[in-house]
């Protein structure tokens, strides 16, 4: 008992501990830099190593599948364009691959269905929007990658006579359509829905072009929206815009607790 009073104002002279969200941050930032613990003012690192430490962290928690299902359709399709004997087969395949692909990809980034991190990512002082935007570009940008070399691939074998341009146009804005309406209705209900959503949408150019299930009335509409053109893309800039703002602000329906799962 007498050693107690030498402990006393031991203390005093260490530096107050960083508040707890900025020791959380940093210590996540640390991690994914395969670094020391960083310093726990945050804000003296610069932005795009912020930006670039939270993308390496999310693609740490992403899904392998994700990766490995795309590389392998996208493949597919480079693989069965020589098969189809059509001058126009690339265009084709690559329209309904690249749009698939990335809808699928997205659907699952939001909730705790389908991420094993849930918990752990909401207990963060990161926002639900930046963690979303940080997945969702993740996922679209390697998704557009492969899309993209499968054309350049399929230019340079000659499986492109219109030439690469169009052929890229052909994929582009569904694609992007595809993969923001996907990621608005996996965060405003859930995985499923968007799946299910998306696939309706993809299937109806096939339908259209096969003279089924779409009335003539409309059939000039679906091409309209299923290109490349102004509409397409502004479209898809406001879903994922609308899918960014519902981030995070409540318990999308039809979807559980994360504190409740079984």
């Amino acid at each position: 008992m007498n050693d107690w009073p030498e402990l006393d104002g031991m203390g005093e002279d260490l530096p107050p501990p960083p508040p707890a969200p900025e020791a959380v941050r940093a210590a996540l930032h640390a991690s994914a830099l395969d670094g020391g613990l960083a310093d726990p003012g945050l804000h003296a690192v610069p932005a795009p190593r912020r930006a670039w430490g939270l993308l390496l962290m999310e693609a740490r928690l992403l899904h392998p599948a994700i990766w490995c299902t795309s590389f392998l359709v996208m493949a597919v399709c480079v693989v069965l364009v020589p098969a189809t004997g059509h001058p126009d087969g690339s265009q084709v395949l690559l329209a309904l691959a690249a749009p698939l692909v990335a809808g699928a990809g997205v659907a699952g980034l939001y909730g705790p269905e389908r991420d094993a991190a849930f918990e752990v990512v909401a207990t963060t002082p990161t926002s639900p929007r930046v963690v979303l935007l940080a997945r969702a570009t993740l996922v679209f940008a390697y998704d557009l990658a492969l899309a993209l070399l499968a054309s350049a691939v399929l230019a340079l074998a000659g499986g492109a006579p219109a030439g690469l341009t169009v052929l890229v146009a052909s994929w582009l804005g569904p694609m992007a359509l595809l993969a923001a309406l996907s990621l608005l209705l996996s965060v405003r209900w859930n995985a499923g829905i968007a799946v299910a959503v998306s696939l309706a949408l993809w299937s109806l150019p096939a339908l259209a072009a096969a003279d089924l299930a779409v009335p003539d009335r409309f059939r000039s509409h679906v091409h309209e929206l299923w290109g490349s053109g102004p509409l397409t893309l502004g479209a898809a800039a406001v879903l994922a815009a609308a899918a960014l703002l519902l981030a995070g602000t409540g318990e999308p329906i039809g979807r559980g607790r994360a504190t409740h799962r079984s």
